[in-house]
Formats: structure tokens, C-alpha cells, sequence
């Protein structure tokens, strides 16, 4: 905090994130629990996302890969492949898609899995709400950003 106070001091702005390119792409919200697929919709469509599909299964979600999704929110245990899995065809497909990796368990090793794979986050359910959800987002308009310097 007092790095940034500082970079203010000396004229140094914090550029403001253009939140409207995420706000256009398409989301995947792929996980087999329907009350938590119904929950992150609404509260995506809350934040502003509109292009919103959801899966039950990994498998429907990599059929689907052609729709080119921006962003997919991905549960680790699913039935049939699980979310690793899920997340290696993605990445296969199109490196650039914005990865959230989403579980009920707190498992560092599958945390540092779905990173190593190319998510580049990680949302533990229970601690999901509108203003974690907003801040992710932000670190995925952050890191896209980046990538096209």
C-alpha cells in the first residue's frame, strides 16, 4: 500500500481497467451442482457479463470450445473428466481463455495443479461473492492486457 501511495507522489497514475471488454465475451460456467451454476449466472449477469452458458459436465463444455468462450468458470470434481482435465483441452484449444478454477475443497495441491495447467484463478465456493468475483475479473482484464502489450 504505501508503494502505490508513493507512485501517486511522484505522478505515477494507476491506470483505470476498461472492465467493458470483459463485459462482451462469452463465459462458460461449467460445474455438475445446478443451485451453484444458477448462483455464479446470477451473479455474473449482476456485475454486467450477458453471454453466459453453462455445462453440467467438462465433457459438453470442450464439445462446445468452438463458441470461443473468454472466460470459463470450472469445477475441479465433476463427474466423467474432472476440471484438470477439462482445463488441459481448454488451454489445448486456445491458450488465451481466461481460466477459473472453482472447488469446495481447499486443496493446495490442486490450487497449484490448476495453475501450473494455465488457470489463472482460483475460487474457493464458499467464498464467492459479488466483490471477489468483480476483483477476479479485473486480474483477468489485468493479465489480458499485459498479453497484448
Amino acid at each position: 500500500m504505501k508503494l502505490i501511495r508513493s507512485w501517486h507522489r511522484i505522478g505515477i497514475k494507476k491506470k483505470k481497467l476498461n472492465m467493458n471488454s470483459i463485459r462482451d465475451k462469452r463465459v462458460f460456467i461449467v460445474d455438475d451442482n445446478t443451485y451453484w451454476r444458477e448462483i455464479l449466472s446470477q451473479m455474473l449477469q449482476e456485475i454486467g457479463l450477458n453471454h453466459i452458458h453453462t455445462f453440467e459436465n467438462g465433457t459438453d463444455c470442450i464439445l462446445n470450445l468452438h463458441l470461443n468462450p473468454g472466460i470459463v468458470f470450472l469445477d475441479y470434481q465433476m463427474e466423467g473428466v474432472n476440471g484438470l482435465k477439462v482445463l488441459q483441452e481448454i488451454k489445448a484449444y486456445y491458450p488465451g481463455i481466461g481460466v477459473v478454477f472453482c472447488t469446495g475443497n481447499e486443496d493446495l495441491g490442486v490450487a497449484l495443479d490448476a495453475i501450473k495447467l494455465g488457470s489463472q484463478d482460483y475460487l474457493l465456493k464458499e467464498n464467492c461473492t459479488k466483490k471477489e468475483l468483480l476483483a477476479i475479473l479485473k486480474r483477468l482484464v489485468k493479465a489480458e492486457s499485459q498479453l497484448v502489450k
